[in-house]
């Protein structure tokens, strides 16, 4: 378990040779419907001048997670604890494999090139991203990649899903919500692979989702590029060059793998009989550590119209989970998705 044993390159299943004995990992920083945070590596390295995930290889004993902060941390200054993990997407060549691990930040933070790695690093807007010289792999996900900006959230309807199991909850309800509580965190932690009736990732149509040829003005007037040792100023798309080279990348064939998602959602679990003030309640909604621990959610009488408020009030993907018939309907209508209590069950 050395550190920067991971360097060296190796060839997948595929026939492909890439960089990282044991894979490699990028961070894909951004905003909620904001920019997007990328690197364009300096002209020496493989695909060098192209844009693509800060990263690198993977040591040994990292997890992706670990991995991308530190390369993101290294190359482009991303500060610690600026981004919170709201997905996994993992490209797999069978032998290797670069994970993309989606973070979620507040708002765009100070960036810096390392003048090692990095030509440039810089937020752009999902829109421009397409029109840069994208590192093949990344640029073969990016579709993919855009359409998971959206954290996912679990709205669960506690009364409904402890009634559907007839383990003695009824003999003491609070001890029921606290052990189903203790069953959500590791599915908040851990993270899940399959979202329910096709949720998974919404499909962008619009033209520059697709990437486009270069622009011969080096890209978008609306905003400053960043600079090496340069703070960001701004966000938009930076000049564009294309040299030909990525390190993480790889050296014959980028080639597209066995790809799969694994999200982290923000699990809120809401339970009834709390003489909680409704304004105390409108601050609790879906706010949970950085760990990813479940928020718990007391409502004041029917947990009913807490469960509706919260799916027409969160941000990003609902998923309101309850086999109540009225309230799957209200769910739907805040545009929420719905699932039954044997869905949630099926992942603890």
């Amino acid at each position: 378990m050395a550190s920067r044993d991971g360097n060296g390159w190796v060839r997948c299943e595929l026939g492909h040779r890439h960089w990282g004995r044991f894979g490699a990992a990028g961070l894909l920083a951004y905003v909620l419907d904001g920019p997007v945070l990328l690197q364009q590596r300096t002209w020496w390295s493989h695909h060098g001048g192209t844009w693509g995930l800060p990263g690198g290889a993977r040591d040994s004993h990292e997890a992706a997670l670990a991995a991308a902060l530190r390369e993101a941390a290294e190359e482009c200054g991303v500060p610690p604890g600026s981004v919170r993990q709201r997905g996994v997407f993992t490209d797999d060549h069978g032998g290797w494999s670069y994970t993309s691990v989606l973070a979620q930040a507040a708002e765009p933070f100070p960036v810096f090139s390392d003048d090692d790695e990095s030509e440039e690093v810089g937020w752009v807007g999902p829109g421009d991203v397409g029109r840069l010289d994208l590192h093949p792999g990344f640029g073969a996900h990016w579709h993919e990649l855009r359409a998971e900006l959206s954290p996912v959230t679990i709205i669960v309807d506690a009364a409904n899903v402890m009634g559907s199991r007839p383990d003695g909850w009824w003999r003491d309800r609070a001890g029921a919500a606290v052990r189903l509580k203790n069953e959500l965190v590791p599915l908040a932690r851990e993270g899940i692979t399959n979202l329910p009736g096709g949720m998974a990732g919404s499909v962008v149509t619009d033209r520059d989702a697709v990437p486009q040829p270069p622009r011969k003005d080096g890209g978008s007037a609306r905003a400053a590029s960043v600079r090496s040792r340069s703070p960001i100023t701004g966000y938009g798309p930076p000049p564009i060059f294309s040299y030909g080279l990525l390190d993480g990348g790889d050296a014959d064939d980028a080639g597209v793998g066995q790809t799969r998602m694994r999200w982290m959602p923000e699990v809120v679990l809401v339970v009834e009989g709390a003489a909680r003030p409704a304004a105390e309640l409108d601050a609790d909604v879906t706010q949970s550590d950085a760990a990813g621990a479940v928020s718990v959610v007391a409502a004041p009488g029917s947990g009913d119209d807490t469960i509706a408020r919260l799916a027409a009030q969160t941000t990003g993907r609902r998923i309101v989970v309850t086999a109540d018939r009225e309230l799957r309907q209200r769910s739907t209508a805040a545009g929420a998705s719905v699932a039954g209590p044997s869905w949630l069950l099926g992942l603890l």
